[in-house]
């Protein structure tokens, strides 16, 4: 609606015409935001829409717009946190912090054994002795310097000066007046020195002695597994049970077994390279030979198997699955095991050292051992006494 629908014909007397003019100019504004309010209030209830709220200021839908500034409303409930977001970039290396402070000075460490060699000059005829080992004398009545190896005076020119040797053939190489006795090798950089009995007309070393009467080297011993020495101080080619360093320190490519029964040893050799008789034997794995059941059978006077399967080697054992037949069944750490059928599924006799089976009465560990399952040669339950040897 326009203003000229307002206008006041001038037909009136002038007095009342210039009382229209006043009021013309009062009334018809007021007039006009009425009408709009209400014209603007009409059309949003029809459409049922309330007013929106751009900031502050609510805007009106319709015929036409009028913008009427509001209040400020308060602040809005903050919303949730949002998701996490990617790693970032790895920071600079930090600068290297100032070092510690110098620890304390260690613990001196216990005094270690007597190296090989002559210590001390002797003007006496005193006794050679293990205490007296290395020790030089001059013996008067033959005119000459002698040395003690700890059970006899010797003449010094038949000293071995090399020592410690890699082996006892390396003695026998380098020294050509030794005898057989206990000598220093050192086979491994890695590992000290250490006595053995060397048989020095061969170049043998001695690895082990076994009584095949006591339980010490069973086939299940952990002396097999580990790299402690065992009883040291029994060096001798005697019947004391003995493991010495070159277990798992002496490399060779032959071994000479030995068995003693009624005083009487027998020995047989074996040709097999290896780093160690350690590294043939710990790990449990079956390392075959071809040394033969028959000359196997050499190493005692007597012996009895069984007709079949003949597994010969290191760790020979049933080749059963099931761990209970095996360990019931023969075992042996270096040697040969029978059985009367025509597999190694339930082994009942062995030749050899570190042996086992549970129908032994004797328990051995070294020997000779038949059920009465078909033996060849009848029953049999034999200890023997063993050396192990190499070079």
């Amino acid at each position: 609606m326009t203003s000229e629908q307002f206008d006041i014909t001038v037909w009136v007397k002038p007095s009342i015409y210039h009382f229209v003019q006043v009021m013309k100019s009062v009334i018809q504004p007021l007039l006009l935001a009425v009408i709009a309010t209400v014209a603007i209030w009409a059309v949003g209830n029809e459409a049922h829409t309330p007013p929106e709220n751009k900031g502050g200021q609510y805007h009106f839908s319709g015929c036409g717009s009028v913008t009427v500034e509001g209040v400020p409303g308060s602040d809005g409930v903050s919303g949730k946190n949002g998701e996490k977001g990617e790693k970032g970039e790895r920071g600079f290396k930090g600068t290297r912090g100032d070092s510690g402070m110098k620890g304390d000075v260690g613990q001196t460490g216990p005094q270690g054994p007597v190296g090989p060699g002559i210590s001390r000059f002797l003007m006496t005829d005193g006794q050679c002795s293990k205490e007296a080992n290395g020790l030089l004398r001059y013996f008067q009545r033959l005119a000459r310097i002698e040395y003690c190896d700890g059970r006899n005076w010797l003449p010094l020119s038949s000293y071995c000066p090399q020592q410690p040797a890699s082996s006892c053939k390396d003695v026998a190489k380098n020294c050509r007046s030794a005898k057989n006795g206990k000598y220093w090798i050192k086979p491994s950089l890695t590992e000290p020195a250490f006595q053995v009995y060397c048989d020095v007309s061969e170049g043998w070393t001695l690895i082990m002695k076994i009584d095949g009467s006591k339980q010490t080297f069973t086939y299940d011993s952990n002396l097999w597994s580990n790299k402690n020495s065992f009883q040291l101080n029994n060096l001798d080619l005697d019947s004391k049970e003995a493991k010495l360093a070159s277990y798992w320190t002496l490399p060779f490519t032959e071994l000479r077994l030995g068995m003693k029964v009624n005083n009487a040893i027998r020995w047989i050799t074996i040709n097999y390279t290896a780093t160690s008789l350690y590294s043939l034997i710990a790990d449990g794995q079956h390392r075959p030979t071809s040394v033969d059941k028959s000359k196997w059978r050499t190493l005692m006077p007597v012996t009895s198997l069984q007709r079949n399967c003949n597994r010969e080697g290191f760790n020979s054992t049933s080749t059963s699955s099931d761990s209970g037949n095996r360990t019931f069944h023969s075992r042996v750490r270096i040697g040969i095991v029978g059985n009367q059928e025509n597999n190694c599924h339930s082994p009942d006799s062995l030749l050899g050292f570190g042996t086992s089976d549970s129908r032994s009465s004797n328990n051995l560990s070294a020997g000779n051992f038949a059920s009465n399952i078909l033996p060849d040669n009848g029953e049999r339950d034999i200890a023997a006494f063993g050396y192990i040897m190499a070079r």
